[in-house]
């Protein structure tokens, strides 16, 4: 049946039903069909998308009219997504500069929708700010904790302060009084803690560190003893994370995470319903997928072939994409392994059908230096491999994926390596999976470390904060794989996939539940 005889069925059958559709109108339905490859050849499923135009046409109290090409668009959008509402996607990878940028109001205790344009040059404004504007997160999160009554098991209730305060005094003991500032490296040795009223000298030489890993310029929460224009640190903790949950109303009604909606989508009703209907779909997460690796073409068929039956959700491939730097020839090189993937994913017809296959660039994958975040790979290392997988997404690192109510954020970084490397206190082994995940949650943000350590575009730091806290964060670090959670938020490793002997991690939506899994 060409498209000419289905365009006259359909007609005719929408015309028994009460609608009077003109002919270039049905061609506009034959063809949106068509590109979501959706059979009307098939009597079956013609007569179910008859039934659900039908519905959704009626919906909009139109039926006996002539219909309009609006109302089919409507109607049509209705019936692909699986009768989700305009804007509420079932799936949907979100690129770093298509994050919304906010600035907080401190006097509505709000959160705006910034309307300056971010800029991968911008101006030495733009680095001061970086710091301010964390600051400003974690001080009204902090400032909510202790409003909601932080007791030291005292008659008297904790303060929070600001460095000035102590600049006015001779000497102090803090015992009922906390200090929120950044921790900043003066000279070899010799730390100042800063905040926006100013700086002031700190000795941690007997200090207590509590709660995750303490690096330069991330921000504490300290007390101790004033003296001498010295702070004699005794406790430093990390800011008190905020779960969805607390930080959810300082949003308002104003979509947080990015995307087509202009309204958060983690409280849909429909979408809750949708992602009940597929209680046991995953996610498979693959980091350091080195495509040059002698036994990775073998390995990744034998995975596809496990699930050819049952396709999960998505496969998500996190860089590096090679294992050497093979000097000039890496770009071709990658081009070649690219299509030899796009071939092998192409022999599954369900898995490119069902599923989708994302890829975020890794740390030294040829796309922008080595500053976060970072661009897609490059078009000439995809374009063959375009060619088998139409449907695949190269997007940015970090990136930002909505699957229906649940949020997840991937980031590719060696972040365990880089705060371990400027941690002021050593951490216990056992607890590191903790220690990192209590850290990101409470600094609120993927790189919470100094700009040596890790280059930003100062104007796109936005893109690497946590605030609100998704339902998952993926982070692709080349150390053995860990798993934690906290304030509701989940942080996992699935460890490198190539070089830990084909370990990768599977996500479950529907129950938020984590599973380590190995080839």
């Amino acid at each position: 049946m060409d498209n000419n005889q289905i365009i006259r069925k359909l007609q005719n059958a929408m015309k028994l039903g009460g609608f009077t559709i003109r002919r270039e109108v049905c061609t506009i339905i034959v063809n949106e069909f068509i590109k979501r490859k959706v059979n009307l050849c098939d009597k079956t499923i013609f007569e179910d998308c008859i039934t659900n135009l039908s519905l959704s046409l009626e919906n909009q109290c139109i039926a006996g009219k002539s219909i309009e090409e609006e109302q089919v668009v409507r109607a049509v959008e209705i019936f692909l997504n699986l009768g989700l509402d305009r804007n509420e996607t079932a799936f949907s990878v979100i690129e770093a500069f298509a994050f919304p940028k906010f600035h907080y109001d401190p006097d509505k205790k709000l959160y705006f929708l910034s309307k300056q344009k971010s800029k991968f040059l911008s101006d030495a404004t733009s680095k001061s700010m970086v710091f301010i504007e964390r600051y400003q997160t974690i001080l009204q999160r902090t400032q909510r904790m202790f409003l909601s009554g932080v007791s030291t098991g005292e008659t008297n209730m904790l303060k929070l302060q600001t460095v000035d305060f102590l600049l006015t005094l001779s000497n102090v003991s803090l015992k009922n009084t906390l200090i929120l500032g950044s921790i900043i490296e003066v000279s070899e040795g010799k730390y100042c803690l800063e905040d926006p009223t100013g700086m002031v000298q700190i000795d941690m030489s007997h200090a207590k560190f509590e709660g995750g890993l303490f690096v330069e310029n991330s921000f504490v929460l300290v007390n101790g003893f004033y003296e001498d224009k010295i702070l004699t640190v005794s406790t430093m903790l990390m800011p008190p994370g905020e779960s969805y949950e607390e930080s959810r109303s300082s949003f308002a009604n104003v979509n947080y995470f990015g995307g087509q909606s202009r309204v958060p989508l983690r409280d849909s009703i429909n979408l809750r319903e949708h992602a009940s209907k597929n209680e046991t779909g995953m996610i498979h997460i693959l980091s350091d997928v080195w495509l040059d690796h002698a036994l990775v073409f073998e390995k990744l068929e034998m995975l596809f072939n496990g699930f050819q039956e049952d396709p999960p959700i998505a496969f998500i491939f996190l860089g590096n994409f090679i294992s050497e730097s093979h000097g000039h020839e890496r770009m071709d090189i990658m081009k070649k392994c690219f299509k030899l993937l796009g071939d092998l994913i192409s022999q599954y017809t369900a898995l490119m059908e069902s599923s989708q296959f994302i890829f975020v660039p890794g740390t030294t994958d040829p796309t922008t230096p080595h500053i976060v975040p970072r661009l897609p790979l490059p078009s000439y290392i995809t374009e063959d491999f375009f060619k088998s997988v139409p449907k695949a997404v190269f997007t940015t690192n970090p990136c930002r994926i909505q699957y229906c109510h649940r949020e997840i954020t991937v980031f590719r970084c060696d972040l365990l390596t880089k705060l371990l490397q400027g941690a002021l206190s050593k951490p216990i082994k056992d607890h590191i999976a903790d220690y990192v995940t209590r850290t990101i949650i409470s600094q609120g943000h993927l790189t919470p470390m100094s700009l040596n350590s890790q280059p930003i575009h100062w104007d796109l730091d936005y893109t690497l904060r946590l605030h609100p806290l998704p339902d998952l964060i993926i982070i692709g670090d080349k150390s053995e794989s860990y798993a934690g959670e906290h304030k509701g938020c989940k942080v996992v490793n699935p460890g490198p996939f190539c070089e830990k002997g084909f370990e990768f991690i599977s996500y479950t939506p529907y129950t938020n539940s984590i599973e380590a899994c190995v080839l």
